[in-house]
């Protein structure tokens, strides 16, 4: 029997379904889990969240933390989403297709990092409210900031890793090329590095950033908004 053939796009966009109906699964089942006071003990989701066998997202989920972990699934869901949209919409046959599904993609995952960083400034006025226990808020940011992590780590385009720090205007061996199609002149693309330490989220030394001092942490959140909204105009001007 001959198969169907389909396109890498086609695939694409079967992936990022099959990882929202994951997504969907596990967080009404955790709506639904009993954490009781005789049942208090944590369990385990894992999401799968690419083809890779190591690209599980492997979360521990105790009573405290359901509302913290469905925060991030949200954001895991915005960009599956819009992913899914991608791939239905942009074509990835020709090298000037290509190079535009490249940059849509970074402005996909740019912008899930800047919904990310927005909740993560709501949360740091929930603090300064004391809208919600400071031990919730803390999880929430936490979680979060993995979650940005995850995106950096898995943000790629034909094995392209887009936002490691390979394509900053900093790395000496950046060389991301691109052909202007109107006279077919080599022009270069640079990327930001966009992990958490890179956007001020972490230290130096890789913790998290605290609730401790809430004024500092919406500081900090103001210049990582500003960081990604002009990395996103950027990209955006290649397109345009």
């Amino acid at each position: 029997m001959k198969l169907k053939f389909k396109s890498l796009q086609s695939i694409g966009a079967e992936r990022e379904s099959v990882i929202q109906k994951q997504i969907q699964k596990i967080r009404k089942e955790i709506s639904l889990w009993d954490f009781s006071s005789k049942n208090k003990e944590a369990r385990e989701i894992l999401l799968r969240t690419n083809v890779s066998s190591f690209s599980f997202c492997r979360v521990r989920v105790e009573k405290d933390s359901v509302v913290a972990i469905d925060s991030r699934l949200k954001f895991v869901s915005l960009t599956v989403n819009n992913l899914e949209k991608l791939y239905h919409s942009q074509p990835a046959k020709t090298t000037f297709q290509k190079q535009t599904f490249l940059i849509k993609k970074a402005i996909v995952y740019l912008d899930t990092l800047l919904a990310i960083s927005k909740r993560i400034f709501e949360i740091s006025e929930l603090e300064i409210r004391k809208k919600t226990k400071g031990k919730d808020l803390q999880w929430e940011l936490d979680l979060l900031i993995d979650e940005v992590d995850r995106i950096a780590s898995l943000a790629e385009f034909r094995y392209l890793h887009l936002f490691g720090g390979d394509y900053a205007k900093s790395s000496r061996t950046a060389s991301m090329w691109f052909i202007n199609e109107k006279n077919g002149s080599l022009f270069r693309v640079y990327i930001a590095t966009m992990t958490s330490k890179a956007l001020g989220l972490r230290s130096l030394d890789g913790n998290y950033l605290t609730l401790s001092n809430s004024t500092l942490l919406q500081k900090k959140i103001e210049e990582t908004i500003l960081k990604i909204k002009e990395e996103r105009k950027q990209l955006q001007s290649v397109l345009d």
